[in-house]
């Protein structure tokens, strides 16, 4: 029984930043949880049976398909514990089993605007009898199918997760050289994967292991996308998101089903029994499932992303934003707090730190210093300067190592290395984006010293460190025709090659050659920003950025190239970086949520009432989403908004710029328990990957420097309010509310609301 619906489808800029006063009106590790051997052999299969082959009545549906071979199935399953036991198609709205009736009204919508997609609304409904633990799906079937097709779960699943996989645990390194020469595919722990041999596999999610509710495919024969969309749950809970191929990888299928139901679920660096349930049906029981499928043109991998970054929002719809503190205030609390505990010297070296009792306090570059002393230097003190520049004295004196890139870690008189187990064994092995990171973000710095009057503060061997760097990662690249991912940074030796770890390297040269008048540093951000374009971003990979992911998919290189991309327009004014920024956007994109989760309302997240959209997934391997970009202000996505004028990128900006002030622990905003405010914890769990209970929890009592100077950073480096004044249009970025009163030829007059209880410097 169905139901259609057909309807017919038929520069000037300038910032305003405005001053006023508004009345009031080192990672966190996550615990092991033993993981199981990859599973490869799939039983009780969500793949179609000859049996199953009935006409669902959606001829519609089945027509947007026909050009990918596909077909709809609407199905009833019923399953022992969480596994799959059996699945029955619906044939015209009906299923008849042993012990009960079935019915599904389907109500099918054309999309305006949008003659490659539709929408369906599928009501499930037990009539007559009863079923124990049983649910429904909606099942979408290929045909000729090829491996070759680039499968994509958002924050989760890239490529199908077809990498080289090494079973080792949490945090991960190859340790073995034979497993790491040079020219090794990229390599990713025991993630939930599709296979490159031909060997069966299923991909089990749910929808709160994604970013967007989100299964797709760009199938480069046929030059052609697949999307599906659908919302986060239905009364039964959170929805099934599944994928499964045979082994002769010539058929696959993409399920959403309710409850979801898997039988693996992903933590870190593998898998586990899910502990997931069905329910019992009585008649007269339903359940509805809203969706929406696209069947669209893409001529490669980056109009894919492109579609995606288009429709993400598109089923869900726009988000509303929570104001809970202004940026101005929020500065304040986290630099004192700062202040108070985040500091150690003795009579030999002085730096900031998130831990002096652990070395992973103690980082450089990647969530170390000279980045955590930005939000400092920007609200100087006195005091404030003085650790900043012993801060960089340290850095200067103990860390660089005879190649001019920098170690891992600096801890009490003590280098460090990357490498974990062996970290006291191989302390000369750092990622070569921690280097990356200190020369981009130590020269802006420096400047902001001489704007701020202190230019005679500057010590020349700061200097000559920023120099030998940039010379360092020149001859890295001379030697190796690429950043690589871990380097020995006494002997230059490449310890791992690969990855995008090196991408803030790109923009890092970029403001080097700036700095100081060096063209052949520009010269190579170019040369290096084609390479990892054509290598990497043009083949929907970007990953590696974290010490403790391997090569996963991951966000931080996502928004390192993006950010990189931008600098190199900025620089050089040439159009194609800027194509390359937005194509980097798109990607960058997928790891942002774009909804608002309703997380449990007894969690931390849920008592607050915190709104998700704009926090960012960390990794395929760490399955949580995080406040913001680990560790930027995002006012990179400002700049591409501004060269470009389309407002997709001011909205994405917009999400992740007011959110991050969310997980801010203050007293109006008691989030952490024990913690001093100011604090901030990194996990914003839409997912199980850490346990159900942790499902919109944070670590009590946690305080995590690099995520306070990411808020410090937001709230410091953005405009409260950015205004376009040819045209009207508003950015409102802080925790305020304004809106434009009047516009004429005599000015522009604006309303500013702070509906906080703190007071606000806009």
């Amino acid at each position: 029984m169905k139901e259609i619906t057909k309807v017919k489808v038929g520069r000037y800029w300038l910032l305003i930043i405005i001053a006023a006063l508004i009345a009031p009106g080192s990672y966190v590790y996550a615990k092991q949880i033993k993981a199981i051997d990859s599973v490869t052999v799939v039983q009780n299969s969500w793949l179609p049976q000859e049996s199953d082959m009935t006409p669902s009545g959606l001829d519609d549906v089945d027509a947007l398909l026909k050009s990918l071979n596909g077909n709809i199935r609407l199905l009833g399953c019923g399953y022992h514990g969480s596994v799959l036991e059996s699945s029955k198609s619906f044939s015209d709205g009906k299923l008849n089993t042993k012990n009960a009736k079935w019915t599904c009204v389907a109500i099918t919508r054309a999309v305006k605007g949008d003659k490659c997609a539709i929408d369906l609304n599928l009501t499930f409904k037990l009539t007559e009898g009863s079923a124990k633990s049983a649910g429904v799906a909606v099942a979408f079937d290929f045909e000729n199918w090829s491996a070759d097709n680039y499968v994509l779960a958002p924050a989760v699943v890239y490529n199908g997760n077809r990498f080289r996989i090494l079973p080792v645990g949490y945090p991960p390194y190859i340790y073995n050289e034979k497993d790491r020469p040079l020219d090794m595919p990229i390599t990713v722990t025991n993630i939930q994967h599709l296979n490159k041999e031909k060997e069966s596999a299923r991909i089990e999610l749910r929808t709160g292991n994604c970013a967007t509710p989100m299964l797709s495919f760009f199938d480069p024969k046929a030059k052609r996308g697949w999307i599906m969309l659908t919302t986060q749950e239905t009364r039964l809970g959170n929805t099934g998101l599944i994928i499964e191929e045979n082994a002769t990888h010539d058929r696959a299928t993409f399920v959403l089903s309710a409850p979801g139901v898997r039988e693996y679920k992903t933590i870190m660096c593998g898998k586990a029994r899910s502990g997931d349930a069905a329910v019992d049906w009585k008649a007269g029981d339903e359940v509805s499932i809203k969706l929406r499928v696209y069947n669209f043109k893409a001529k490669n991998i980056p109009a894919f992303f492109a579609k995606v970054f288009d429709v993400r929002k598109a089923l869900t719809g726009k988000n509303t934003y929570r104001n809970v503190a202004p940026y101005s205030a929020i500065a304040e609390i986290i630099c004192k707090h700062h202040d108070a505990t985040k500091w150690y010297q003795n009579d030999q070296y002085a730096y900031i730190t998130n831990n002096p009792d652990s070395h992973y306090g103690s980082q450089i570059g990647w969530s170390g210093v000279p980045v955590f002393g930005l939000p400092q230097l920007i609200l100087e003190t006195p005091e404030r300067l003085r650790r900043i520049t012993a801060s960089y004295d340290t850095l200067t004196k103990y860390v660089p190592g005879k190649t001019g890139l920098l170690h891992a870690m600096f801890f009490k008189g003590q280098l460090v290395g990357d490498t974990f187990r062996q970290a006291k064994q191989k302390r000369s092995v750092a990622m070569v984006r921690r280097s990356g990171e200190t020369l981009y973000a130590m020269p802006q710095q420096l400047e902001l010293l001489r704007l701020r009057g202190h230019g005679n503060m500057i010590k020349p061997e700061w200097e000559t460190m920023l120099r030998n760097i940039a010379d360092g990662l020149v001859k890295l690249w001379n030697d190796y025709g690429q950043f690589g991912q871990f380097v020995d940074v006494e002997t230059g030796k490449m310890e791992i090659n690969g990855s995008t770890n090196g991408a803030v390297c790109i923009g890092a040269l970029a403001l080097a050659a700036k700095y100081f008048n060096e063209p052949k540093y520009l010269e190579l951000a170019e040369t290096a920003g084609e390479y990892y374009y054509q290598r990497d971003l043009s083949k929907g990979y970007v990953g590696g950025g974290p010490a403790e992911i391997l090569q996963a998919p991951d966000m931080e290189s996502s928004y390192n190239l993006l950010e990189s991309y931008v600098n190199l327009y900025e620089i050089t004014g040439k159009s194609k970086w800027l194509n390359y920024a937005c194509n980097a956007a798109h990607f960058f994109s997928t790891w942002m949520t774009s909804y608002d989760y309703r997380f449990p309302p007894n969690s931390v997240l849920g008592r607050a009432k915190v709104n998700s959209t704009g926090s960012i997934n960390a990794s395929v391997q760490n399955n949580h989403s995080s406040p913001g970009l680990y560790i930027s202000s995002g006012d990179f996505l400002l700049k591409l908004y501004r060269a470009t004028g389309n407002k997709r990128y001011a909205e994405l900006y917009k999400d992740t710029v007011h959110n991050v002030i969310q997980y801010v622990h203050t007293k109006t905003n008691p989030l952490l328990g024990s913690s001093p405010y100011g604090a901030v914890s990194e996990r914003v769990n839409l997912s199980d990957w850490e346990g159900t209970t942790g499902i919109g929890n944070v670590l009590q009592g946690d305080s995590n420097l690099a995520w306070e100077t990411l808020a410090a950073l937001t709230s410091l480096q953005n405009p409260g309010i950015y205004l376009r004044t040819d045209t009207g249009d508003i950015l409102v970025l802080d925790h305020i509310e304004a809106k434009v009163l009047k516009r004429d030829k005599t000015g522009l007059s604006l309303k500013i609301n702070n509906p906080t209880t703190y007071d606000a410097t806009v």
